[in-house]
């Protein structure tokens, strides 16, 4: 995963320079704001990929952005994700003391909600890097199955997400094209679910890849 997080920040940032000396391709027109809708492969790390140490490419989200000034950027994010895994025999104990020994399976579901403010290098060119920070919450549920019995806990949370990416248009004129994207989520969320787990700081690496529509 760090090979590929490198290859895609080296891409955007090269792509972005090769423009700036090269005389880069204007658009016809100059966007006041754009919609995205992205796919998104979410990797656990820290505390989390102690609970799920699976990647997971179930996840999407919808975003507008509204440029502002000389490549001033606010807007919002909101979407939904969904981690998982299976795991060997462990042995659970219940509050009444009484003990499971079975294999179970994990996942966490949530609904990122953000405000988002940010930069975007170049909004007129064809291809438009940015860095952006997204501050907002999610609504988690953890979920643990153990047999027939499923134990979970919901809890929403305070997050935070920069997010480093580019805007690839499809055409000098056109109104759509494409993004690529990475960011990293933390979160307040925590995990306190069976046999004394307490998970703290829940947090994620996203990759994300969708389609723009922009608009004049």
């Amino acid at each position: 995963m760090k090979k590929l997080l490198i290859f895609l920040v080296t891409l955007i940032f090269t792509a972005g320079v090769a423009q700036a000396q090269d005389q880069p391709v204007s658009l016809g027109y100059t966007p006041s704001s754009y919609y995205s809708f992205s796919w998104n492969t979410s990797f656990t790390v820290g505390d989390f990929n102690k609970w799920v140490g699976n990647g997971s490419p179930a996840g999407f989200d919808f975003g507008g952005r509204y440029l502002i000034r000389k490549g001033l950027m606010a807007g919002f994010n909101f979407g939904w994700q969904r981690i998982s895994q299976s795991y060997g025999y462990q042995t659970f104990y219940g509050d009444d003391g009484a003990a499971i020994t079975s294999t179970n399976y994990r996942f966490t579901w949530m609904v990122p909600f953000q405000a988002v403010i940010g930069y975007q290098l170049m909004s007129d060119k064809m291809i438009s890097p940015y860095l952006s920070l997204g501050i907002g919450g999610d609504y988690m549920e953890h979920h643990l199955l153990v047999q027939e019995y499923d134990i979970y806990k919901t809890r929403w949370d305070f997050s935070l997400t920069p997010e480093l990416g580019a805007l690839v248009k499809f055409g000098s004129y056109s109104s759509w094209g494409a993004l690529v994207a990475v960011n990293y989520k933390w979160t307040t969320n925590q995990i306190v679910i069976a046999n004394n787990q307490d998970l703290k700081n829940i947090s994620m690496v996203n990759l994300k890849v969708g389609i723009v529509l922009i608009v004049r």
